[in-house]
């Protein structure tokens, strides 16, 4: 087990910290460019904000529990897979539903949208898993 959780090469438990108060800065960002207490370009703030959502949810992901067994880490893999075929589908599947609706074969998802739905979709996971185990 220790040798598997060294491939993994997880951050320590401490990082979930700094990854939430991450998440409260680019919050606490956020609101102070809506209530103009900062001046800055939407595009800018949307960029920032989302660059900084998304460390924020990486490093979540990267971080060990504070119990971790094998399991935990099967299903933190599992949960990987499902994230990353969930992130082609859709790659897939939204450009195919604007090509039969509205006659375009163009996706308006953009990246930043696309990798923050996948970590989405692998907390759901992992809890769901988690749960069921």
């Amino acid at each position: 087990m220790d040798q598997i959780q060294k491939e993994l090469n997880l951050l320590p438990e401490n990082f979930k910290k700094i990854a939430f108060l991450i998440m409260l800065l680019t919050v606490l960002f956020i609101s102070l460019s809506i209530f103009k207490v900062i001046e800055i370009d939407n595009r800018l703030v949307k960029k920032i904000a989302g660059s900084t959502f998304l460390l924020s949810l990486l490093i979540l992901s990267i971080t060990r529990n504070k119990i971790e067994d094998e399991l935990t880490l099967k299903i933190r893999v599992k949960a990987y897979a499902a994230s990353f075929i969930y992130g082609v589908s859709v790659t897939i599947v939204f450009p195919l539903i604007n090509l039969i609706l509205k006659g375009s074969f163009e996706s308006k998802k953009g990246v930043h949208e696309l990798l923050i739905s996948m970590f989405i979709f692998y907390f759901i996971m992992i809890f769901l898993m988690k749960k069921n185990r």
